[in-house]
């Protein structure tokens, strides 16, 4: 699956983030807790280095809460520190400013307050754990990615002030796993995606990991087999038809991914904390981008 996407934009966010992190004392990585590993960007480890970066998981609303803690225990060798926040309902936000103030620049610039940047891929839900952190809707927000256009410093309390940023992938997205992941969380947008792939790819997915809830949520007598057969199936049986009676597999595999980003088919995590990803399947090597 290739999903090759650097505009402009993402090279400004780069520039913006290494020109700001002169200005803040720590760092907050937001992680989407569907796709921990997918969701963490490469591309700017060697830039965070410099400071003390707290990662927080998103989306806990949409994913596996097993998988979801297994991985705030993976992720703790990477961070400073690490925690899980619903930005919708505001769970874990407690726990995220205690975490917080126990920065070492915290105790280090005294009463001052403390900064901190937001940095993470796109759609990840960055503004809206900013808007919950600060109760109210300091930073626009959107169901797409890209929403971000710009930088906005937004005041939490007295002792901290936050730096929102737009969402930045890198620009080589060479692991088949990952390609998957951020095509499926919605991270790229949807219109440079080939959407009968990323529903194949989904269906054989929930086959392998949640077989019985899948074929629950959509009536199947089973869900083995081919993959495309079952979003056939799918598409017949939820009338996704075109003149003829053919079913139209686009709009079945639409249907499918949109069941999914809405948690239509569950709280449903994309990958294993116990699974290793140094060796993941690499794209070939005309899907790796220029």
């Amino acid at each position: 699956m290739d999903v090759q996407w650097y505009p402009g934009q993402m090279a400004k966010a780069k520039r913006l983030l290494r020109e700001n992190l002169k200005l803040v004392d720590a760092v907050i990585e937001v992680l989407d807790a569907r796709i921990p590993h997918s969701s963490k960007n490469p591309d700017i480890r060697d830039l965070l280095a410099r400071r003390p970066v707290v990662g927080v998981l998103t989306r806990l609303d949409l994913a596996d809460p097993s998988a979801t803690a297994e991985w705030v225990k993976k992720l703790h060798s990477d961070y400073f520190a690490v925690t899980a926040v619903n930005a919708n309902t505001g769970d874990g936000v407690k726990k995220l400013l205690q975490l917080l103030k126990g920065l070492p620049q915290r105790r280090k610039h005294g009463q001052r307050p403390i900064r901190l940047i937001v940095v993470g891929i796109p759609n990840v839900g960055k503004s809206s754990l900013i808007n919950r952190l600060t109760k109210r809707s300091a930073a626009a927000t959107g169901d797409k990615p890209g929403i971000t256009k710009g930088k906005q410093w937004v005041r939490v309390n007295e002792g901290l002030e936050i730096l929102d940023t737009p969402g930045m992938l890198w620009p080589k997205i060479t692991s088949e796993r990952q390609a998957f992941g951020l095509a499926a969380a919605g991270a790229v947008k949807d219109e440079i995606l080939d959407p009968v792939q990323m529903g194949v790819e989904l269906v054989g997915f929930m086959q392998n990991e949640y077989a019985q809830r899948f074929a629950q949520r959509y009536k199947l007598e089973q869900a083995e087999g081919d993959p495309r057969h079952i979003l056939n199936e799918i598409g017949r049986r939820r009338g996704c038809l075109v003149k003829g009676g053919e079913v139209d597999l686009e709009a079945a595999a639409r249907l499918v991914v949109k069941d999914f980003r809405e948690g239509r088919l569950g709280r449903i995590t994309l990958e294993k904390a116990g699974e290793s990803y140094d060796e993941d399947e690499v794209l070939p090597d005309d899907h790796r981008g220029d």
